[in-house]
């Protein structure tokens, strides 16, 4: 009899074990409840919070809106002073190109050219039928007429053709190398060449 109530007590040592589990599952439960209703109160709290956010949010979408128009406007007038910056360094350029070539032209014939691979470049024809009876001073009476691309510079023209940036600029009326338009016809001054 001993030895049935021996098995007995260790037939019931588990199921206490399993009420002590029990007790503490039950006990967790209960923690997680509360953890729950603080997770209801937390999300009812930033409910509101974004409510009241979203109707104060149009003063501050004005503000916005009055930043981005400053910083437009601060654009535009960087814009504007680059522009005119940009206008300047050109004049200048064309000036300094200006007294470049006529140190050179002063000096001696500058290096020769290959001319005769100018795109669309004709054949050398008298000054430019431009209105005027005659082409301004220092500037030869023949050359050739280009027609402008895209990418092409009055420099890069003046040296393929073996003309001068001054002539070419001066032949057409342009106030500065960045006065330059693609797609329009050019008279690109050349030199005489002598006869052989």
């Amino acid at each position: 009899m001993r030895l049935g109530i021996l098995f007995l007590f260790l037939g019931l040592l588990p199921l206490t074990a399993q009420n002590a589990q029990l007790a503490g599952m039950q006990q967790d439960l209960a923690e997680l409840r509360n953890e729950v209703e603080k997770l209801k109160l937390e999300n009812a709290d930033l409910r509101s919070a974004l409510n009241r956010q979203k109707a104060s949010q149009s003063p501050a979408a004005s503000q916005g809106e009055v930043l981005s128009k400053a910083r437009a406007e601060t654009l535009t007038e960087v814009d504007r002073r680059l522009k005119q910056q940009t206008d300047e360094v050109n004049a200048a350029l064309a000036e300094l190109t200006r007294q470049v070539n006529a140190a050179l032209g002063k000096t001696g014939p500058g290096p020769a050219t290959k001319s005769t691979k100018a795109p669309k470049a004709t054949a050398q024809t008298e000054a430019p039928a431009s209105g005027e009876e005659s082409a301004p001073s220092g500037i030869p009476q023949t050359g050739i007429k280009y027609h402008v691309k895209s990418g092409d510079t009055v420099t890069k023209i003046a040296l393929r053709n073996g003309s001068k940036v001054d002539w070419i600029l001066k032949a057409n009326n342009l106030s500065s190398p960045a006065a330059l338009k693609a797609d329009v016809e050019i008279f690109i001054p050349q030199a005489e060449t002598p006869a052989r």
